[in-house]
């Protein structure tokens, strides 16, 4: 199975990575295009992988082709490009619908939702497949992510609400622990950022790995450590006063701005 990525920003060169990593792809089976010639030639003294001169040239060789350039330039490219029928074009971009996919390519198309800790082969890979897609092609895409990640087979009414629990995570986890940390140190100023930094870091591995050896829910998890009218109880309250309304206003925000995209690309259409 040959594996085309054009575009290699930072989603294209983590799949690179995480291909690379987990043995999913061999070098001789990944064909790679960026504008950017330098970004390639540097995956292939890694990889060892093959550079394609066009993102054409990937499309004639590969079964399988990820897609990775912004959102509003997905469509317009493959415009550009004659695609043969028998492959599967996988978009990474928010916004650009498999309906949308489907106006611009005859045969598959998938839109997958990947996340930057994949390049440590861990966290959730959302998909979302065409009815064109043959059983073959589903379980050829989803054994690609399920060696890279966690394949999350999803529909597309969820994906955006999903994306925030996914791709999104890791960034606003990393926000919510920075302000953790800072908040520690202006209490107690002797303790460094680093050193507080550490404690969470260590503390957040520690607590996914048992919630997942143990296979433990949340709010077991919850009733373990917080013992009654203990600082942790306390804790979950004074959290409880602010939490729920800022999620909530984070998934209103994740809305309006996929909403903003989905206009814009229909705006894009419209006009080609």
């Amino acid at each position: 199975m040959n594996i085309g990525i054009i575009g290699l920003g930072s989603i294209g060169q983590m799949l690179v990575k995480a291909f690379g990593k987990s043995g999913a792809v061999a070098p001789e089976e990944l064909v790679v295009f960026n504008r950017t010639r330098e970004k390639a030639d540097n995956l292939r003294a890694a990889y060892d992988l093959k550079i394609a001169d066009t993102a054409q040239a990937v499309c004639n060789q590969v079964d399988i082709v990820f897609v990775c350039t912004k959102p509003l330039e997905i469509l317009p490219l493959l415009r550009t490009l004659s695609i043969p029928a028998k492959t599967h074009v996988v978009s990474v971009a928010a916004g650009v619908s498999i309906a949308d996919l489907e106006g611009v390519h005859t045969g598959s198309v998938s839109k997958v939702i990947p996340t930057v800790t994949s390049s440590e082969l861990r966290g959730v890979s959302l998909f979302a497949c065409s009815e064109r897609l043959s059983s073959e092609q589903r379980e050829q895409l989803k054994w690609l992510l399920s060696r890279i990640s966690v394949a999350q087979d999803i529909t597309e009414e969820e994906i955006e609400t999903a994306t925030i629990l996914t791709s999104s995570a890791p960034g606003l986890i990393a926000g919510i622990l920075e302000s953790y940390a800072q908040a520690a140190v202006r209490k107690t100023p002797s303790l460094s950022i680093e050193k507080a930094r550490e404690m969470l870091v260590e503390t957040m591995l520690g607590t996914a790995t048992l919630l997942q050896n143990e296979k433990l829910g949340f709010d077991q998890l919850i009733e373990r450590v917080a013992t009654k009218g203990g600082i942790t109880e306390e804790g979950l309250r004074v959290l409880g006063k602010t939490l729920p309304r800022g999620f909530d206003e984070l998934f209103d925000m994740t809305a309006s701005k996929h909403d903003t995209l989905k206009q814009m690309i229909h705006k894009q259409n419209s006009t080609l």
